[in-house]
């Protein structure tokens, strides 16, 4: 459900950029409407001033042609040099325009703000330089700090090895399990400006939901976590949700990578879509783990209550990961390497793992 709405803000995200777009390119016409016609008002002066100046035997007819051209020409470069200014001022405005749908950022005093930001998903590629034209050196589009937003679908499993996002035994429900993952992150091309090895870092917020197959809820009898029946009423939804923070590394391998030419020295292109291997590993600390369970009392009057666990749920975390991308769309796989659970927890499968996407990435 959260996946559906993440895409549905998106959608109206893109929607709502289509729709300021369109505004401000009226703007724009009406306003080099309005400047054509200002300056034409300002010549149509000073051509007068110079008929009256003729009529008056104050200039010669020669004269009169020589200064008519001048003035025109004058005029010509003034407005060719504004419409020029508005069409710079407009690429820019447009630019930043859809950065600020979808993330939320206010462009009104930042227009001729310096900066390069270049936004991916699943989907949808969207370059955006504020540079005002500016040539951009290709290495700034490889070394990159970015911000990124994943999703994947948990489950757990028995043994620690397994790589089977699917044991139906794992008493979770598949494909309602997930986790999100906020990560802000370095690449760090390795060795020449042509070589295809990346090394991504940086650090993360990610939540794991764990939601057990009905009538199942997470029990915590003093020190030992179990998973029982729920006995109080009609059950609608139970879950457990950990929040980790982690430090992510990985390293990249672009397969086919494509360069380009820049003021004689070779560049990865990064800007061309590549396909892409990784392998990485993370770390993170367990800041708080909340069972939650919504149900309907004997009476069918709604009610919820949540809890925190104090035992059960390991402190730490550590896993790898490996990736497939082309271009924009990132698939991966995540296996936890130490068990989500500890010896408290009566639970026959304490092992995480999930497949997921990277959903939306910004560059900047």
């Amino acid at each position: 459900m959260k996946s559906k709405l993440l895409i549905l803000a998106l959608l109206s995200s893109f929607v709502s950029a289509q729709t300021t777009l369109e505004t401000q390119i009226k703007n724009y016409s009406k306003s080099i409407e309005n400047m054509i016609a200002k300056e034409k008002s300002k010549m149509k002066s000073e051509i007068q001033q110079l008929e009256e100046a003729y009529e008056q035997g104050k200039i010669s007819k020669e004269e009169l042609v020589s200064e008519k051209a001048k003035i025109s020409e004058k005029y010509e470069t003034i407005i060719n040099d504004k419409i020029e200014s508005q069409r710079s001022k407009m690429d820019s405005i447009t630019k930043s325009t859809v950065v600020a749908s979808v993330f939320g950022i206010n462009t009104k005093n930042n227009t001729q703000n310096n900066k390069n930001y270049s936004i991916s998903t699943g989907f949808i590629d969207i370059d955006v330089n504020t540079k005002n034209g500016e040539k951009k050196n290709p290495k700034d589009l490889i070394n990159t700090s970015s911000l990124s937003l994943n999703y994947g679908l948990l489950n757990l499993t028995k043994e620690k090895v397994s790589i089977n996002p699917f044991e139906e035994d794992s008493q979770m429900r598949i494909g309602n399990s997930h986790s999100f993952e906020l990560q802000f992150r370095r690449d760090l091309q390795l060795g020449s400006t042509s070589s295809p090895w990346f090394l991504r870092y940086g650090f993360a917020y990610r939540t794991d939901t764990y939601m057990p197959k009905r009538p199942l809820v997470f029990v915590q009898n003093q020190q030992d976590l179990s998973l029982e029946n729920f006995e109080n009423g009609k059950l609608k939804r139970s879950k457990l949700r950990n929040v980790y923070l982690t430090l992510p590394v990985e390293f990249q391998f672009l397969i086919n990578p494509k360069y380009t030419e820049y003021e004689g020295q070779s560049y990865i292109d990064g800007r061309k879509k590549t396909w892409k291997i990784g392998v990485g590993a993370y770390a993170g600390l367990n800041t708080r783990s909340i069972v939650k369970v919504k149900y309907y009392n004997p009476e069918g009057k709604f009610d919820k209550y949540q809890y925190t666990l104090d035992e059960g749920v390991n402190s730490f975390l550590f896993g790898g990961k490996l990736t497939l991308g082309y271009g924009s769309l990132n698939l991966f796989i995540k296996k936890d390497f130490t068990p989500i659970f500890n010896d408290k927890a009566q639970i026959s499968h304490k092992n995480g793992i999930q497949v997921g996407i990277e959903l939306v990435n910004l560059d900047f």
